[in-house]
């Protein structure tokens, strides 16, 4: 990417498009390496944010487990230079275990979740996420999997 305003645009939402594709493919690897080695990923589900690529990638890979059949959908996508907007649902059958930040986890269900979230992500000048922070409904995962 030569660093042009419409480079930057076209390789973040390259991104945005091919990301989910990783994750319908249920490959925590292809879908890490859409982050820059140092990015910092906002979850509401953790008290503190991932730090690297690694974390990333094993936090994919638990999520994986948990639901082995997960989809997601992109439905919205806003860009604007290197920041982006998206909204995208993910449904899948809870099958395996359910990684607790700094817990044990929690025993499949064997419900279904139907999880819409929305994201503001920031890149960098190689067109790889440096931050995304995420918002979706954590108590409305425990309702559905029938934990609250």
């Amino acid at each position: 990417m030569d660093g042009s305003a419409a480079d930057v645009a076209t390789s973040c939402r390259r991104v945005l498009e091919e990301q989910p594709a990783a994750v319908n493919a249920h490959d925590a690897d292809r879908h890490a390496a859409y982050y820059a080695e140092d990015a910092v990923l906002h979850d509401p589900e953790y008290p503190e944010p991932l730090r690297g690529r690694e974390a990333i990638r094993r936090d994919m890979r638990k999520f994986l487990t948990a639901f082995p059949d997960v989809v997601g959908e992109l439905h919205q996508m806003l860009t604007s230079g290197r920041t982006a907007a998206v909204e995208i649902t993910m449904t899948g059958t809870n099958t395996g275990p359910i990684g607790v930040p700094g817990g044990t986890p929690l025993p499949a269900t064997g419900r279904r979740l139907r999880l819409p979230y929305a994201a503001f992500i920031r890149f960098d000048d190689a067109g790889r996420i440096v931050e995304e922070r995420r918002y979706f409904d954590v108590a409305g995962i425990f309702r559905q999997l029938g934990r609250a």
